[in-house]
């Protein structure tokens, strides 16, 4: 039995590219066990044979297939705890919208007396640095998340080098925005992308940058929410921040098949990846950015977009058989379940304008941002 048991895994071995195989038993080593061990954590269980994990070794975009990463800290409640709600706004495309959303909330919150961090995590194409600037002449901070990234590891840091306030009534009236750029977008800049190390670490995933990151910023900031605009697509950081590592995942789509596409990964991953792994879901509030404007247009759209969502996530997301704390199939008539989106619709006041000045009273004022902040702030009530 042994013999046949060793010739079929000996089949699966060639389809890595191996001619070796490990085998554990009772005359292991504890070495040798604490190896299996580990790699069986790192595993994803089998759909039909809960004894068989499959592992899967990456060289890059780790953060899109490892094991599934936590907050920093627990999920916080707005007036419970000393620590403030993470949120990642994240779109599988470019284009719609994600970072005006997040502006949107920041200035919102700020306006509302709060202190709200920002962090550029869009390291490939930064924005929200430039759009959240310091004064109306664009000055940003000296270093940014790239610079960070790259120093932490080995230098103390002096941390006020690392960022800059939004601090302007007409923008943020009693409250402030407190922005973590990419870096410094100079000739040096790509040369630090070049550098930088944000793969996950398979034996200590808490000692990740990302993590000593918003450690210090929650330590020297003390702000009341963290924001971090993700990249679009499936960028290396992209996957490690919208892979669980927030209280909420705030997630932007359009009708577009191309953008179903990318959509259905990122909810595979904070739904049903995580019940696999006998976790509950990660929180999301689903977008939908780029409702047409004409009336008929815009109900048909929003009328296919909440189909489209409730078939994926019904496959993707929800489970059959629920645990504690976690959404089931019976969830999804409830008005708050994740896969009901909300309506952001197009307004081309914000596809020309210079400084964020120019439009912090359109953002404060829309009525489809509010009932974002309204889904995201219900989010945290009663934690």
């Amino acid at each position: 039995m042994k013999k046949k048991r060793r010739e079929k895994l000996a089949d699966f071995s060639k389809l890595a590219d191996t001619d070796s195989m490990w085998v554990s038993n009772k005359k292991a080593s504890h070495l040798d066990k604490k190896v299996y061990d580990t790699v069986w954590n790192e595993g994803e269980p089998d759909v039909n044979e809960p004894r068989l994990r499959i592992v899967g070794r990456y060289r890059t975009h780790g953060g899109w297939v490892a094991p599934l990463l936590d907050p920093p800290w627990k999920k916080p409640g707005r007036q419970s705890s000393k620590e403030p709600p993470i949120l990642t706004f994240y779109s599988f495309k470019g284009g719609v919208g994600r970072t005006t959303a997040l502006a949107a909330f920041a200035v919102q919150r700020a306006r509302a007396g709060e202190r709200v961090a920002v962090i550029d995590a869009d390291l490939d194409a930064p924005g929200v640095g430039s759009l959240l600037a310091a004064d109306e002449n664009g000055t940003t901070a000296r270093w940014g998340v790239a610079d960070y990234i790259l120093e932490k590891k080995f230098n103390h840091i002096d941390f006020r080098d690392y960022y800059h306030a939004c601090r302007r009534e007409n923008v943020t009236g009693a409250g402030e925005i407190l922005v973590i750029p990419a870096g410094r977008i100079d000739e040096n800049y790509l040369w630090k992308l070049a550098r930088l190390d944000i793969e996950p670490y398979a034996d200590n995933p808490r000692g990740h940058i990302f993590y000593r990151l918003l450690e210090d910023v929650n330590e020297n900031l003390k702000p009341d929410w963290i924001l971090i605009d993700v990249r679009a697509g499936l960028a290396i950081p992209a996957g490690v921040l919208a892979g669980g590592f927030a209280h909420l995942n705030v997630i932007f789509g359009t009708s577009s098949e191309q953008s179903w596409r990318g959509l259905k990964l990122i909810i595979e991953r904070l739904g049903v990846q995580n019940i696999r792994a006998e976790r509950s879901q990660a929180d999301l509030i689903l977008v939908q950015a780029m409702v047409p404007r004409d009336a008929d247009l815009a109900q048909k759209s929003r009328e296919e977009f909440a189909e489209r969502s409730r078939d994926e996530f019904t496959e993707s997301y929800y489970a059959e058989i629920p645990g504690d704390n976690m959404w089931g199939l019976e969830d999804i008539e409830t008005s708050d379940a994740p896969h009901n989106p909300v309506s952001i619709q197009y307004d081309d006041r914000l596809s020309n304008y210079r400084q964020i000045d120019d439009i912090a009273q359109l953002l404060s004022d829309s009525e489809d941002y509010k009932t974002l902040t309204e889904r995201i702030l219900k989010n945290f009530e009663g934690v």
